[in-house]
């Protein structure tokens, strides 16, 4: 009977451990973990990667099976011996059998709270990830459409801590995999150099950095464009937003732990490799959960035949030269590297005066919906044919569409 009331006081302990205390969440989220083990879904943790493995202890503690959840962590510690969060948890297991203890990381001494504490929120981040009864093999309700040279595209929801990678195929995304990523200690947001924050926004993969770097950076580092056009237009300033990996003492760092950049475990960053050496792969930095925008972009399809159909009419107007029409396009907001509204007009009505006929051809059309709590704005890049009397040239180009009463009006035109 002793035997019993131990397993059973130790399943209960168990139990409030994960709920109560090491995710630190609301109770009704609790009761979905102990109550709906059904949406974790089984085949995904039936691969043993390190998150999987630790998602399936903490699992496993749920259901009062302590022994198996030292086993799996124990394996776990085995396969990857500088994951930080699975000492924690192993360790509190072991205390589980000697006495009980407040809670995860309880007994640990004053100076180490904080990183306890980062650890928690660690855990709490990654198991949500199997909480959250998202069909990710279903197109996500990213308004966005990539070019047939554009292989694949990165989501960043940086509240959740995650990386989603899409491929392109036949002009729709299809989910490949997703990835625990830390950013910046202060959040996301980034204004200025040293807020330790990660920006939000529409940016693209640089080139693998081939100098020698410190073990910081962990086995590679990718430049983001930061800062873009709208980041400029607004002031924000910094440099050095990398998406890079982990120093070899440790297997990842905490949510919120870079000094902005998007840092993946380093075997993490090698299964991207082939994906990031493809150069200029766009990225989503936002925060919006997938789950969000389910609700948020409801009419995709409405909206991008809207957008289409206005890049199609300012090419149409452009090409037949009529020229009023055409700046009717434009945002009274517009700028460009050299340029506001009133001074851009002013050349194209002298440029396009000079000029009886033009030909003017669009392809490779990309857009990617910006994150932006204000304004629905779309970034668009494309190929520009351009023949004159007086000029041909084909260039990259890139503009920001806002959409301002419904209307889709440019806000920022140059080459790329």
């Amino acid at each position: 009977m002793k035997n019993f009331i131990k397993k059973f006081l130790i399943k209960e302990f168990c139990f409030l451990l994960i709920l109560a205390f090491l995710f630190n969440i609301s109770q009704a989220l609790s009761e979905e973990i102990f109550v709906s083990n059904k949406n974790l879904n089984a085949t995904e943790l039936s691969y043993e990667t390190p998150e999987k493995m630790l998602v399936k202890s903490l699992v496993e503690i749920s259901e009062g099976k302590v022994d198996m959840a030292l086993e799996t962590i124990d394996a776990l510690i085995k396969q990857t011996p500088n994951f930080k969060l699975a000492y924690l948890i192993q360790g509190d297991l072991l205390l589980a059998h000697a006495k009980q203890i407040n809670g995860m990381g309880d007994e640990t001494k004053g100076e180490k709270k904080e990183e306890v504490e980062n650890l928690k929120n660690e855990a709490k981040v990654r198991i949500e990830r199997y909480l959250n009864n998202l069909n990710l093999q279903n197109e996500p309700k990213i308004f966005a459409q990539l070019n047939n040279k554009v292989k694949y595209l990165f989501y960043v929801d940086a509240v959740s801590s995650r990386l989603y990678l899409y491929e392109n195929i036949n002009g729709k995304l299809s989910y490949k995999d997703d990835y625990y990523v830390s950013i910046g200690k202060n959040g996301f947001g980034k204004q200025y150099e040293g807020d330790k924050k990660t920006p939000v926004g529409v940016y693209f993969t640089g080139k693998k950095i081939r100098e020698s770097l410190s073990d910081f950076y962990g086995e590679a580092a990718y430049p983001l464009s930061y800062p873009n056009e709208i980041d400029k237009k607004n002031k924000r300033n910094g440099s050095g937003i990398w998406i890079h990996g982990t120093p070899k003492t440790t297997y990842n760092r905490t949510p919120l732990a870079s000094d902005g950049c998007i840092v993946l475990s380093n075997p993490d960053l090698m299964k991207l490799s082939s994906v990031l050496d493809n150069n200029r792969i766009p990225i989503i930095i936002s925060f919006q959960s997938l789950k969000d925008l389910e609700s948020y972009n409801k009419n995709l399809t409405e909206k991008k035949i809207s957008l289409v159909s206005a890049i199609e009419s300012w090419r149409e107007k452009w090409e037949n030269q009529d020229t009023e029409s055409y700046l009717k396009f434009y945002s009274k907001n517009f700028f460009s590297e050299k340029d506001d509204y009133d001074s851009w007009a002013e050349r194209k009505r002298i440029i396009q005066s000079q000029k009886q006929k033009v030909f003017v051809e669009l392809s490779e059309i990309s857009f990617f919906d910006y994150p932006n709590t204000e304004n629905e704005i779309v970034l668009v890049d494309f190929v520009q044919d351009y023949k004159s009397p007086a000029i041909n040239n084909k260039m990259n180009k890139r503009q920001y569409w806002i959409n301002e009463n419904n209307e889709w009006r440019i806000m920022y035109e140059g080459g790329t």
